[in-house]
């Protein structure tokens, strides 16, 4: 018990670092952010296609990692691009909507009647 209250007053006797401490808090929160996150995957898969490249060479990673990869992602890529032509066209109208002020106006109207259904459900 004695070596606790010894730490206690120790600790208690150095400088406080207040400043440093909120630009710390500021700076982990933004390294620990789904920016940051997905900013280090990107920067990782792109560290590792240059490894794979430097490894292989630059045919044989082409033949053996890309064109596999595009062989079974395109047709799905393909497929839905296209069942999404109507949410896209949705979308596209929306911004053509909220070009005039009374097309932002009713959108506003329809985004408070929309947040409301949900706020009383």
């Amino acid at each position: 018990m004695a070596s606790t209250r010894h730490r206690a007053q120790r600790h208690a006797n150095l400088p406080s670092h207040a400043g440093r401490s909120g630009l710390r808090t500021r700076f982990t929160r933004a390294a620990a952010s789904p920016a940051a996150k997905t900013a280090y995957a990107v920067i990782g898969a792109a560290g590792l296609a240059a490894l794979a490249i430097a490894i292989f060479g630059p045919r044989r990673f082409q033949r053996e990692i890309l064109k596999p990869v595009q062989n079974a992602v395109g047709d799905q890529a393909s497929q839905l691009w296209a069942d999404s032509r109507s949410l896209r066209d949705q979308i596209s109208s929306l911004f053509a909507r909220a070009q005039s002020s009374s097309g932002r106006d009713r959108l506003v109207q329809n985004f408070q009647s929309w947040i409301g259904h949900f706020r009383a459900s």
